[in-house]
């Protein structure tokens, strides 16, 4: 694998390299599942490594995702905060990439939008655990191939980030 970020100029601040999509995987989780791991059963039930998620959307029992905060007393950059929701709520819509991490574990990144019986909406970055599905949730997912998604610490962002890798494949 090789790395595709060799920033030199001010026009080259991102990451990025060619992938190809193959399958396109349709479904629906069903009441009780969680969120991020559903979608990641689903990717390994049909053999995906990588994907990206188009779109998910449905209901929630409960809903848990982190949203940016200001920045602590002092601190120069905002924080992620858990924010909880204990009581159903409408998943509107979710995308996001089914990513590694250095371990080769699965490392999801989700980000959606909830809205709650007042109609009041709220959304950041889903985390496992935190979001069973109450009826259901559509989704579908794209394979990526060519590339290698990781998740993992930035010191320039004090967070996890995706870094992508071009995947070689033998013929």
């Amino acid at each position: 694998m090789t790395s595709a970020h060799h920033p030199t100029e001010k026009s080259d601040l991102f990451h990025s390299v060619e992938a190809t999509t193959n399958r396109v995987i349709v479904g629906r989780l069903l009441p009780g599942a969680d969120l991020i791991q559903g979608l990641e059963d689903v990717c390994d039930r049909h053999g995906v490594r990588y994907a990206a998620v188009v779109f998910a959307y449905g209901s929630l029992s409960s809903a848990g995702f982190k949203i940016l905060q200001r920045p602590r007393e002092g601190g120069e950059r905002p924080v992620l905060t858990l924010e909880r929701i204990d009581r159903r709520v409408e998943f509107l819509g979710g995308q996001g990439l089914v990513c590694r991490d250095d371990d080769e574990g699965r490392a999801t990144h989700l980000h959606g939008c909830v809205s709650d019986q007042t109609g009041q909406v709220m959304g950041g970055h889903f985390e496992r655990g935190l979001n069973p599905v109450y009826n259901n949730m559509d989704f579908t997912l794209h394979e990526l191939l060519g590339v290698a998604l990781i998740r993992r610490w930035d010191a320039q962002t004090d967070t996890v980030e995706m870094v992508v890798e071009q995947e070689v494949t033998s013929p």
